[in-house]
């Protein structure tokens, strides 16, 4: 899947919402990897990340974790935007996307959902921290050349950025790899790979309060007598989580004009 400017242009996005989630490669627009790549590893846990990274977690339906490794990340974003941008619907600002995805492969890496969950929580934690941390200082820097401001200084806009309450309450992991037809002229084999939906029993900020599995029980199966954990094909767990943040979307969310 390919694009050109001008197919952005008829979707009403500007070039500046457009280099958001898509780059050059000299013949056309590809999508990015979900801004950027990052491993789940001790390290990363345990460090104080830049203000662009604790960005990357914000405005996004969920988490995803790859504990095998992916070769098809540019398929998945395409399929995932496919999926997640309506014409006119969807504003694209302060990085809005389905997902941000982060490989949790390596050696070191967390691979169990109960090991994951933990490190989800940590993500979820260290991101509200530095919220709370810069909201409470009113000395933050500001651009004041015009190339800072072309490098899109992280400090400027930070109160815009802020974790969706889907995010807090369930994440995708994908421990399955899908056939190898990463050059398929259609997203079947992406909306078929099975994946785990996970929920952490944090949803005091959805409207709906905890999250039901009862709409997916016909598509989905428990896994290892765990309610908390289904199995289920990628796009069906797409729908069911596009439909979760409908219901709980707020002023800023993808769905709001």
């Amino acid at each position: 899947m390919t694009v050109s400017f001008e197919e952005f242009e008829a979707e009403g996005l500007t070039r500046k919402e457009m280099l958001e989630y898509w780059e050059w490669d000299n013949k056309s627009w590809q999508p990015h990897k979900f801004r950027g790549h990052l491993h789940l590893t001790p390290t990363m846990l345990e460090q104080w990340w830049p203000l662009k990274d604790v960005h990357g977690f914000c405005m996004k339906i969920c988490a995803i974790y790859a504990t095998v490794n992916m070769y098809f990340e540019r398929e998945l974003a395409e399929y995932l935007w496919t999926k997640w941008f309506r014409p006119g619907e969807t504003p694209c600002r302060f990085g809005n996307f389905f997902a941000r995805y982060v490989g949790s492969y390596k050696s070191e890496c967390p691979k169990t959902v109960a090991d994951l969950l933990d490190a989800h929580r940590r993500v979820c934690a260290q991101v509200l921290l530095r919220q709370i941390t810069l909201a409470a200082h009113d000395d933050k820097p500001k651009p004041s050349t015009i190339d800072e401001r072309a490098n899109n200084n992280p400090y400027e806009d930070h109160e815009n950025y802020s974790l969706e309450a889907t995010f807090h309450s369930i994440f995708l992991v994908m421990d399955t790899l899908p056939p190898r037809k990463r050059h398929s002229a259609d997203q079947d084999f992406l909306a078929a790979t099975p994946v785990l939906l996970v929920r952490t029993g944090e949803y005091h900020d959805l409207r709906t309060g905890p999250v039901d599995f009862a709409p997916i029980q016909a598509v989905s199966e428990e896994i290892d007598g765990n309610a908390n954990i289904r199995r289920i094909a990628l796009g069906d767990a797409v729908d069911f989580l596009l439909e979760l943040h409908r219901q709980n979307c707020v002023e800023r969310s993808i769905y709001e004009q």
